[in-house]
């Protein structure tokens, strides 16, 4: 698993029993996994134990800094082992083309509640067809219900909404170029205004992680504290950025569009000049 996964993947591992191996990413600024990491966590795992790992989990991308490791080069290393690989897509799959067929894996999940626009909690589920009939067994004695998803499945308004969000799912993915695009762009300018964005660079995602010390410094002085940056942000309207953040914070810019995130990078802008 890698070093950056979000901790429902922790507990699900835990769950089942499961003994877990980290895959460790470097430090400041990239955060970046390894390919090779995996392939050495494996190799870990068989001299400790005698036999290689159940599963491999690759987080795409990690929750916190948005990095998309090399999912594609990470399944190979990991099927040289006969290490099946799960994608955890919950920031992908909804905002940007997903291929698991193209990458390799065998398991990929997603979230309709955090990148459909669906009610939530749901989610999606595809298995590679050498693993579909373990995963959705059916129970002997109720002939439609799927032991492993307790026989019974999302329904009501979670489905629906989700159902509902398909086609202009589809349709804003074919725009993640543009999507990337702006990411950069803006990253770009509130790192002009002495801000510090971690990870991948260039990024490739709209999640992106920033370093603030000129806003930190400024948190130190003034009477709100460090809630001034979210009261300026929301005088303006701007919402997103946690209450209280000021040293670091992560945000998205997905669907914000380019003159939206025009106005909110010149309002970073006006809140430095206004405090320094």
């Amino acid at each position: 698993m890698d070093g950056l996964a979000h901790y429902s993947s922790v507990v699900a591992a835990q769950r089942v029993g499961m003994e877990i191996k980290k895959v460790p990413s470097t430090e400041r600024p990239d955060y970046y996994i390894d390919p090779e990491g995996y392939g050495t966590a494996i190799e870990e795992t068989i001299s400790e134990t005698g036999k290689a790992p159940a599963l491999a989990l690759l987080t795409y991308p990690d929750g916190n800094y948005g990095n998309l490791a090399d999912a594609k080069k990470i399944a190979s290393i990991c099927h040289e082992y006969d290490v099946p690989i799960l994608l955890n897509c919950a920031y992908s799959v909804g905002r940007m083309p997903v291929n698991a067929k193209e990458l390799g894996v065998d398991f990929i999940a997603g979230s309709g509640h955090k990148s459909m626009a669906s009610c939530g909690p749901i989610g999606v589920l595809g298995v590679n067809g050498d693993y579909a009939e373990t995963v959705f067994r059916k129970s002997p004695t109720n002939k439609n219900k799927e032991i492993e998803l307790l026989g019974c499945t999302a329904r009501s308004a979670t489905l629906m909404t989700m159902i509902g969000s398909f086609p202009e799912v589809v349709k804003r993915t074919r725009n993640w170029d543009n999507e990337v695009a702006d990411a950069r762009w803006f990253s770009g300018k509130l790192e002009d205004l002495g801000l510090i964005q971690m990870g991948d660079r260039p990024h490739n995602h709209d999640l992106m992680f920033f370093e603030a010390p000129n806003l930190y410094e400024i948190s130190t002085k003034v009477k709100k504290g460090r809630y001034f940056l979210y009261k300026e942000l929301k005088a303006r309207k701007i919402h997103g950025i946690k209450a209280g953040l000021t040293k670091y914070f992560k945000l998205s810019t997905f669907g914000v569009g380019r003159e939206n995130l025009s106005f909110i990078a010149d309002s970073f802008d006006e809140i430095i000049q206004k405090y320094e």
